[in-house]
């Protein structure tokens, strides 16, 4: 096969593309059937905290031909649980926890129960009979916990040892010292993306073939509750990018995994100073206590000058005890080519908004907004805005909340309809039609209101793509 001519290798690798696992015994053995065969590989890598990740990683790095269609990083910061009790990591694992006995079958009939569904033992015979039930129940659970330890206990037993493993100072050392190999190691990757497991292919078939040896099924160790938030900061990681010297062109962080209570001091943001696209989602972590952004992003978007793309999201309104004011962080950009903005569940004010949407209005080509006004109104603020926006082709409106007697309600889809009419068209503007938040998810014409802004048909840019793209847009 190493003297066909290019042509038919190419034709060979175009066939074979669709299973990539067939590519690995060619790259092995002809220079020229692996340069035909790059353009057909996906152009990203996957490091999970995990020695064999690394080695696979380091592995791509150094090959002379693929290592130069590597594009971007997706890097899995989650740190896997470590579980002293055989009961706890059982309880952790969904499919597992079928195995065990339903109460429902165990307590007796003749039992009366009061409102809270307490036991009304009011004598010594339905005293009995309770007792008798609970120990019956609690035997057959003892026996299936017997059964599970005899065929699971080798699983937990290799995570206990994985995670600890994976806890100590060499591997965290060595962790850094792969991202910083394929920053230095691969001239066109300049896209990182930080994202917690995904629940969807590809990334779960890859995780799971990195982590096959602690569970012989895909089951609920690869979810994100499986894993703690991890204990990297932020900083930490940037400073692996930044020594490498590479200019960072896409930064995505699909919901914050760190457990840092707080990291401002961000350091040397020069490095960050030709980043075209920020992309920021919280909401499938957002309500973990352990996790927090501790970071100043105003300090880092003063250090921007080429950014295009900006989409941050906070966790919905009825989720959170705090509203997240992004006033500070609208004011701090001013940027020559921004072109697409997507803000969800943020807090603004009317005169922070407008001033933003002003100054972009000359490149700002998508705007899609369902945030929180904290003052003024919306009618006024797209009012101000109408016939402004010079480039605007796409207005996405949903979910817009302003308080309204010290009560947050939401404008009706039909009225954001029709302020994007003002906005594009300088058609005219009613006032806002309000729902209560509760009764505007009760709404099944609401409902897809209620998500937030998506973007579906939309490519992905540099540093995302087709497959993932829906993931990331859960997350939006």
């Amino acid at each position: 096969m190493d003297k066909l001519p290019l042509e038919l290798k190419q034709r060979i690798c175009s066939f074979l593309h669709a299973s990539p696992r067939l590519l690995k015994p060619i790259r092995l053995v002809s220079k020229e059937f692996a340069s035909a065969a790059a353009p057909y590989l996906i152009p990203r890598l996957f490091l999970f905290r995990h020695p064999d990740s690394c080695a696979e990683v380091k592995e791509i790095t150094k090959h002379p031909i693929f290592s130069k269609h590597v594009t971007t990083l997706v890097v899995d910061l989650s740190v896997l649980k470590s579980q002293s009790n055989f009961q706890s990591w059982i309880d952790d694992h969904d499919h597992l926890q079928h195995a065990y006995p339903d109460w429902w079958d165990f307590k007796p009939e003749d039992v009366e129960y009061d409102e809270d569904g307490d036991p009304l033992l009011s004598n010594s015979q339905s005293r009995a009979k309770w007792m008798h039930s609970c120990r019956e129940f609690d035997k057959e659970a003892k026996r299936v916990t017997k059964r599970l330890m005899k065929s699971q206990e080798k699983y937990w037993k290799a995570q206990q040892g994985l995670a600890a493993k994976l806890s100590g100072g060499e591997f965290r050392r060595r962790f850094f010292k792969t991202i910083h190999l394929a920053f230095r190691m691969c001239p066109n990757l300049s896209n990182i993306v930080i994202a917690p497991p995904q629940p969807c292919e590809p990334t779960l078939g890859k995780r799971y073939h990195i982590f096959e040896a602690i569970h012989p099924s895909k089951g609920s160790w690869i979810e994100p509750k499986s894993h703690d938030p991890s204990d990297f900061e932020m900083t930490d990681l940037m400073q692996a990018v930044h020594n490498t010297e590479i200019d960072l062109s896409s930064l995505t962080i699909i919901d914050f995994p760190f457990r840092c209570a707080d990291y401002s001091k961000v350091g040397n943001l020069e490095f960050l100073g030709r980043l075209k696209h920020i992309r920021i989602g919280w909401n499938r972590l957002g309500n973990n206590p352990k996790t927090k952004f501790g970071a100043d992003l105003e300090k880092v978007l003063r250090k921007t000058h080429s950014l295009e793309t900006i989409w941050i999201n906070m966790p919905p309104l009825i989720h959170r005890k705090e509203e997240y004011t992004a006033n500070g962080l609208l004011d701090a950009m001013s940027l020559e080519c921004l072109r697409d903005v997507m803000l969800s569940n943020l807090s603004v004010s009317e005169d922070s908004l407008v001033n933003f949407l002003l100054r972009h209005s000359e490149t700002l080509e998508m705007l899609s907004l369902g945030i929180t006004l904290t003052d003024g109104s919306y009618e006024s603020a797209f009012r101000r805005i109408s016939m402004q926006m010079k480039a605007l082709v796409r207005v996405q409106f949903i979910s817009l909340i302003q308080w309204v007697s010290d009560v947050p309600k939401m404008a009706s889809p039909s009225w954001c309809t029709d302020a994007i009419d003002c906005v594009l068209r300088g058609e005219a503007l009613s006032e806002p039609e309000y729902y209560y938040l509760s009764e505007a998810f009760e709404e099944l014409e609401l409902g897809e209101g209620c998500e937030g802004p998506r973007r579906y048909e939309d490519l992905p840019e540099d540093g995302l793509w087709e497959d993932f793209d829906g993931n990331v847009n859960f997350c939006f």
